[in-house]
């Protein structure tokens, strides 16, 4: 009886350790699926002739789950309705709500629209092509597409092929085939059949696929393109194993790839905005501002309604754009009313693109801002009021070797006396004065420019004599000592660049990390170049093929045939140090490798906020 229950506890407790053990972990499950799903079966098969049907139903290995399909999917050649896409569990149904055409090759690009359910592996660029004719069309077209500005990857744009080569096609009728750009800019045009074609790309903001809106971003090649393909020695390396030794090997194999493979396509805006004054603005009773969406071709002109004839009563500042002109009332009788009436007559543009002067009227007003209780009080305590002064803004900092001094006066000058104006520079201990050029801004008309050929680390001091300014207030200035000093030579960094094929309108351009242009010069046909004075830190370089010679980047133009100026950037990132020649010799434009720089130094255009 006891050797029973000895072997019988002893049963109990080996199981026991044996769960025990058994148990310590919860099971992994196995390694993470990182495996998209593929595709088991389909009605029709990929590739299939001679379809006839209105639903597509495509099987995967795994439970699917689709991701924005409807903003995905492209077909090509386009439909007028999209088909309706629907998942269940492993398998996607497409139907479609149209008749398809005869004889054509169709292309469903889902793009990354398909994953697997759990893991959301997604299938990359996957496409699914029929025909509903005796053949499928297998040619193929391929490249880039940047944008123009900053050769950012443009993602999610279409690019379409016409087989209609006429100009206006690309405005009236949809293209022969589609596809749109991945996140890298990269594209290809599936199952194109032998011909004659236009390139183009479109942001299509109208969803009709034709060129209709002037707002859209667009791209075009010049050339016509005759898709085709080739077999090319393709070399690769593989590993062997040789008595347990891994041994490098390399075969050489002939591999067909299809042509064009490598199209460059750059995305624009067209100068399209038609010219409109944005706001109208009366801050200061003296002061009128008029903000425009853009640049005035010709000069704003301002007249006072029911008094045109009236001269000589205003002062007009504008921005180096000429997208913001400011009106200066001199005269304190018309400035001390509450309401003005005014007529403007700007430039802009009519259907033809002539230009025609628009005429607008309005009602400015500006009253006078009520005092506070704790105001009035303050105000009836002072023992006398305070003379009213103008309050001249001088520079601040170091002042660059190059650059001349400035001072800004709240409001235009009726009278300024230059002779009151001195300059002293500081010689030992002692200030002498010395000569200086003193001019007004052409633009800014409140804004004076000093001019001495500073000495590098030299210490200066600016004075104005009192009463020498009396703005249009009838307010006059104090006097006024600004003391300043010149950086030293030490202080800058420099930068030499030698090309070896210099192009006839290379505009090199100095950039500052945000890629504002600082300094820039054309590329002489030597070769040679250099930019000075620039303050330690990090910089860019780019050449702007510069056609029209206008010192800027400018835009194309589809109707005028002109494409956007080409730009090319130097492949690295530069570190200008104080005190620091820096020399250039070993950079090529003409090999500048755009897809190298843009993988580097952009991101996708989708993530830009656009117009």
């Amino acid at each position: 009886m006891k050797q029973h229950f000895f072997k019988t506890a002893l049963t109990i407790s080996v199981i026991f350790f044996v769960w025990s053990c058994a148990n310590m972990g919860y099971p992994t499950g196995g390694p993470k699926d990182e495996e998209p799903p593929y595709i088991k079966k389909s009605n029709p098969e990929p590739g299939a002739l001679n379809f006839k049907g209105k639903k597509i139903t495509i099987e995967f290995n795994e439970l699917l789950k689709l991701n924005n399909v409807n903003q995905k999917l492209i077909v090509s050649p386009p439909m007028n309705k999209k088909p309706y896409v629907v998942s269940h569990g492993k398998s996607i149904q497409i139907e479609f709500e149209e008749d398809l055409q005869p004889n054509t090759t169709y292309t469903l690009d889902f793009g990354d629209a398909i994953a697997d359910n759990n893991e959301g592996n997604v299938i990359p660029s996957f496409t699914f092509s029929f025909s509903t004719g005796k053949t499928v069309d297998t040619l193929q077209v391929s490249g880039n597409l940047f944008e123009a500005d900053d050769l950012s990857p443009a993602d999610g744009v279409m690019v379409m092929l016409y087989d209609n080569l006429a100009d206006s096609a690309f405005k009236t009728v949809v293209p022969s085939r589609l596809a749109k750009t991945d996140i890298k800019g990269h594209f290809t045009i599936k199952n194109v059949r032998p011909g004659k074609y236009r390139i183009y790309a479109l942001d299509d903001k109208s969803n009709n696929y034709k060129f209709t809106n002037p707002g859209d971003r667009i791209a075009w090649l010049d050339t016509i393109i005759e898709p085709s393909y080739e077999y090319r020695t393709v070399i690769d390396s593989i590993k062997i194993n040789v008595d347990s030794l891994t041994i490098d090997s390399v075969v050489v194999s002939k591999k067909l790839f299809y042509i064009p493979d490598s199209l460059l396509l750059f995305l624009f805006q067209q100068d399209y905005k038609q010219q409109y004054l944005v706001s109208d603005e009366r801050k200061e009773k003296a002061k009128l501002q008029f903000i425009f969406n853009r640049t005035l071709e010709r000069d704003l002109k301002i007249d006072i309604t029911g008094h045109e004839d009236k001269k000589d009563w205003h002062l007009t500042e504008k921005t180096p754009t000429n997208d913001t002109v400011t009106i200066w009332l001199t005269d304190s009788a018309m400035y001390n009313r509450d309401s003005l009436s005014f007529t403007l007559t700007y430039p802009v543009r009519d259907s033809l693109n002539n230009l025609i002067d628009k005429i607008d009227t309005l009602t400015m007003y500006y009253f006078e801002k009520a005092l506070s209780k704790r105001e009035k009080k303050k105000k009836k305590k002072s023992s006398r009021p305070k003379t009213p002064h103008i309050r001249i803004k001088g520079p601040a900092g170091k002042l660059n070797v190059y650059a001349p001094n400035s001072i800004t006066l709240p409001a235009p000058a009726v009278k300024f006396d230059f002779s009151a104006v001195h300059l002293w520079e500081k010689a030992d201990t002692i200030m002498k004065p010395v000569k200086f050029d003193f001019w007004q801004d052409t633009l800014n008309i409140r804004k004076y420019y000093i001019w001495h050929k500073w000495e590098p680390g030299g210490v200066y001091v600016m004075t104005i004599d009192s009463a020498a300014i009396e703005d249009i207030y009838h307010t006059i200035n104090f006097p006024v000592e600004a003391k300043f000093k010149v950086k030293e030579l030490s202080d800058y960094s420099k930068i030499y660049i030698q090309f070896e094929n210099p192009g006839k309108d290379w505009l090199l351009q100095l950039l500052s990390i945000k890629e504002k242009v600082l300094q820039s010069g054309y590329v002489p046909e030597n070769g040679k170049i250099a930019f000075q004075y620039i303050n330690p830190g990090d910089y860019m370089l780019r050449i702007v093929v510069d056609k029209n010679r206008n010192k800027k980047w400018d835009t194309g133009n589809y109707d005028k045939k002109i494409q956007p100026e080409k730009l090319m950037y130097y492949p690295s990132k530069i570190n200008l140090r104080a005190n620091w020649d820096n020399v250039i010799t070993d950079w090529d434009p003409n090999n500048f490798n755009i897809y190298k720089f843009s993988e580097k130094f952009r991101k996708p255009s989708s993530s830009k906020k656009r117009d």
